[in-house]
Order: structure tokens, then C-alpha cells, then sequence
């Protein structure tokens, strides 16, 4: 893959590979599916390299597969931590319009979001410490700030190379919807964590 790992995820390795594995086996069942490497520098496995934050991970995925395949997926499978489970199905799928479940209410072309999660080896990073530390730094952040564009949330994307307006060079001439491109651009309103209003009229909902 090509992807250094953190100095905090030292011993990780074979839980990152078995993410991979993972995502692999969902392919194998689902013969017309597509796997989306998110957040790294292809026939069926196409990579998406501009991801600083799992919120980004799943939206520029989407993106990602529309500019390959001319079309939104009906169904994303994240591959993850398991600890990290919440974050998805309670805040990203919610602030981006995708479903957990396939749902009659939805329209046609409605996408729903599943999570496969993969924790490391209890001897590597005890359970307990994971999930104290995703209440501190990861979901009980997303909660308060679903776009991640907050003090915190913002500053971690800069460290990481992410850089003011950066998605106006990355999707500028991409002919993306309208409403799309506003949902990329949007800030969380007035109050900074208010959900896009227009979730509805996304092309997946």
C-alpha cells in the first residue's frame, strides 16, 4: 500500500492488513462491487489519496467511485476499527445522507453504509484505552462538529496537509452536482454543527 503508520499505531500492522483482507472478502461477494483504498499515495481497486479524516475517507471515496464509474454506489463498506464503528454510523453516514441500512423510504439510487471493524490485538492496544481515547479525540469531537471544520477537528486536516479551500482545486471542473459541490463547501452553518440542509436532494439519498 505504501502507507506509513503512526508513531501511535506502532504494532498495527497486521490489524491494517487485515482492514485490507477485509475489504477484500466484501469484494469477492459482491462480483459488480468496487474497493476504494482511502488515504493513500486497477481494474476493480482504485485508491482515493486526498483523505485527511475519516469524514473525508467516506465522502471523497464516494467521489472517488462516481469519477471512476460515471455513477454514486448503492452500497459503501467501511473498513475500520471497531472501536471507530460509532463514529461512522452516528456521525459521518448521518452528515453525508447515507443510510445504514437499505430503506424503503429512500429513493432509487439511495446508498446505504455499513462498517466492517477490525480492532488491533488486545496485547498491542488494550480495548479500554481505544475507546477512551476515541470518546476524547474522535467521536466525542465529530458529535459536536459532524463536518469536521471546528478548531480541533480543522487543525488536526492542517497537520496533516489539508489546506484552506483545498477542495475547490481538488473538485473545481469535476461536474460534480451543484448540491454536491455545497455539501463539500459546507461549514456547518451558522452555528458551525448544523447538518447540511439539502441532505435530501444528494444524488445517493
Amino acid at each position: 500500500m505504501g502507507r506509513l503508520i503512526e508513531p501511535f499505531q506502532r504494532g498495527e500492522t497486521p490489524t491494517f492488513t487485515a482492514h485490507v483482507q477485509a475489504g477484500l472478502r466484501v469484494l469477492a461477494d459482491h462480483p459488480y462491487g468496487l474497493l476504494v483504498f482511502s488515504g493513500i499515495d486497477p481494474d476493480r481497486v482504485i485508491a482515493e489519496t486526498n483523505a485527511t479524516d475519516s469524514y473525508q475517507n467516506v465522502l471523497f471515496s464516494l467521489l472517488r467511485f462516481r469519477s471512476y464509474v460515471g455513477t454514486y454506489p448503492r452500497k459503501i463498506t467501511v473498513v475500520t476499527h471497531e472501536f471507530k464503528r460509532q463514529r461512522f454510523t452516528e456521525c459521518h453516514f448521518p452528515a453525508l445522507g447515507l443510510r445504514t441500512s437499505f430503506s424503503e423510504s429512500g429513493g432509487q439510487d439511495s446508498c446505504s453504509g455499513t462498517v466492517v471493524g477490525i480492532n488491533p490485538p488486545e496485547e498491542v492496544t488494550p480495548l479500554a484505552s481505544l475507546i477512551s481515547g476515541e470518546e476524547k479525540s474522535g467521536i466525542g469531537l465529530w458529535r459536536r462538529d459532524p463536518y469536521g471544520v471546528g478548531e480541533e477537528l480543522a487543525a488536526k486536516r492542517v497537520k496533516r496537509g489539508w489546506k484552506p479551500s483545498m477542495e475547490d482545486e481538488l473538485f473545481v471542473d469535476t461536474e460534480l452536482e451543484e448540491v454536491v459541490e455545497e455539501l463539500i463547501s459546507w461549514h456547518g452553518g451558522m452555528s458551525g454543527n448544523e447538518l447540511f440542509p439539502k441532505l435530501d436532494q444528494l444524488p445517493w439519498y
